[in-house]
């Protein structure tokens, strides 16, 4: 993961597919989130910096930054992954595009994972709908 300073309240600087760096602020706890708006990283930190933090998960947070990342349908598998930091990107407007980016330029395990879920869900889908036809008098 591309990336400046690791060390806890600092920014540091991932990388999209686009080659966009997007400057990200390190939040140690649940008590250093902002209220606002924005993108966020669930983040596996190794201790005393002896490796480069690991994405675990790219979200988005359109109603705050703070009452989202705790209730977060991933948090928990986060956890079990090794959550013990956040990285936050503030920012208003669309976040799609953002985060489409950032999962592309550094992909997640969590992320891997909703979109191979979704993927999946899509093909049942379209089974079901071909299964249907074909079953009609």
């Amino acid at each position: 993961m591309p990336h400046t300073h690791a060390r806890r309240d600092t920014p540091f600087h991932l990388a999209g597919a686009s080659g966009r760096l997007y400057a990200f602020t390190l939040c140690p706890s649940l008590h250093h989130l902002p209220e606002v708006p924005g993108l966020f990283a669930y983040l596996a930190l190794p201790p005393d910096e002896i490796a480069p933090p690991r994405a675990l998960f790219f979200g988005r947070a359109e109603r705050g930054l703070a009452a989202t990342i705790p209730r977060h349908e991933n948090f928990e598998p986060a956890i079990r992954l090794g959550l013990n930091a956040y990285a936050v990107l503030p920012m208003e407007g669309s976040l799609d595009g953002v985060q489409e980016d950032l999962v592309a330029g550094t992909p997640t395990p969590l992320n891997c994972q909703r979109d191979a879920l979704r993927e999946i869900s899509e093909l049942t889908d379209r089974h079901r709908r071909l299964t249907r036809r074909v079953a009609a008098p």
